[in-house]
């Protein structure tokens, strides 16, 4: 997923692209369980299916990174995120790969020039998360960029609304935004879970429907940037991060199990899902804030080590790559979809994504984005 590389002051934010690194893993997990026939047999069956809790990390992930500049500025009167430069930094840091895999596709699941021109459109306007039917073969985790790309859109006016209420009431009033934004989440949830909304449409893979992930996030940004809040929060979890990781641990064991939902793609319960949402929005918090807030523990210096930094830096590389990657591995096995193999295309397809993450990073992404800050900052002068 892409979010803003970290260029940290502090040291211990780094610990984030070791995080990234795992998310990517996580998804790329899933999947291979999934098209193995893994998760819906006795290979680690629940584990395999909440994999995808990558993604709420990605999403709290992008919520703190991207959020942190406003946070700043309503804490601190920072500078306020120029919206021109953002535009184009978040452009910088998306396009060029993800057409790239586009391309790629075309080459390595001959299924995708089978679908029909609409469905290109929609994701070539990033709207693929919109309709399960606009999922292109070998590109269904694009559901989750297009819903990064929804918040990307939104961030500037929520910004700019957060930073309208702080200055009226304060930190009332930027905690009244963050929280309404909650609230419109799950007002949002309910009325899709009636039925309320148009039909023929997966609402819940929207923004609307996950917005308070990427809340959780801009959370961790306002206590980060906020004195009054730092201090007692950061001097708590820096004391017990273990507590936090443990917390963690309980409710992704509780997640693993039923109570959050089947392990196929049989739909959940309304409680099934409410379970594995509100599951997976806390295990990403828990996991994120000893990092931000600065703990040092062992899971510091694994997450900093140098492997998981590079493999964090090319995550969205890793992302958009793997699954056209491992239809293809599956395919040159022969091996059907669920007709076994989970080991062997988690680690071919691994493999081959680092390399390919790796040269579209270093060959385009990193060029590009290098541009990118140039141009923004010559033009900020």
């Amino acid at each position: 997923m892409p979010v803003t590389r970290v260029r940290p002051r502090a040291h211990h934010l780094v610990e984030l692209e070791g995080l990234r690194a795992l998310a990517a893993l996580a998804v790329l997990l899933t999947h291979a369980g999934f098209l193995s026939g893994s998760t819906g047999r006795a290979t680690l069956p629940g584990f395999l299916a909440r994999m995808d809790i990558g993604v709420a990390i990605f999403f709290v992930l992008s919520g703190f990174l991207l959020y942190l500049p406003h946070a700043r500025h309503i804490a601190d009167g920072a500078a306020p995120v120029n919206t021109r430069s953002y535009a184009i930094r978040r452009f910088s840091r998306l396009v060029p790969a993800w057409l790239a895999v586009l391309i790629g596709t075309l080459v390595l699941v001959p299924e995708s020039r089978e679908a029909d021109r609409e469905i290109w459109v929609a994701n070539l306007l990033q709207l693929q998360s919109m309709k399960l039917e606009w999922d292109l073969p070998g590109l269904a985790q694009l559901w989750s960029l297009s819903t990064e790309v929804m918040f990307y859109v939104a961030l500037p006016v929520v910004g700019l609304v957060a930073a309208r209420a702080a200055a009226r009431a304060g930190r009332r009033g930027h905690l009244g935004v963050l929280a309404g934004l909650v609230a419109l989440t799950w007002c949002f949830r309910l009325l899709d879970g009636l039925g309320a909304l148009p039909q023929g449409f997966s609402w819940i893979r929207t923004l609307p429907a996950v917005g308070d992930w990427f809340v959780v996030g801009m959370l961790l940004a306002l206590v980060v940037t906020d004195d009054a809040l730092r201090r007692p929060v950061a001097s708590v979890v820096r004391v017990a991060p273990w507590h936090l990781y443990v917390l963690a641990a309980c409710v992704f064991w509780v997640l693993t199990t039923r109570s959050a939902g089947p392990y196929d793609l049989t739909p959940p319960t309304p409680a099934q899902a409410t379970v594995k949402h509100i599951g997976y929005a806390l295990v990403a918090g828990l996991v994120i804030a000893p990092s931000v807030l600065g703990a040092r523990t062992v899971v510091s210096r694994v997450l900093s080590s140098p492997p998981l930094v590079y493999l964090g830096t090319i995550s969205y590389g890793v992302f958009l790559w793997h699954l056209p990657i491992m239809f293809a591995v599956r395919s040159a096995l022969g091996l059907d979809v669920f007709a076994y193999g989970f080991w062997i295309t988690v680690v071919l397809t691994l493999i081959a994504s680092i390399i390919v993450a790796a040269l579209s990073w270093h060959l385009l992404e990193s060029p590009l984005q290098a541009n990118a800050r140039r141009r923004t900052t010559t033009s900020s002068r």
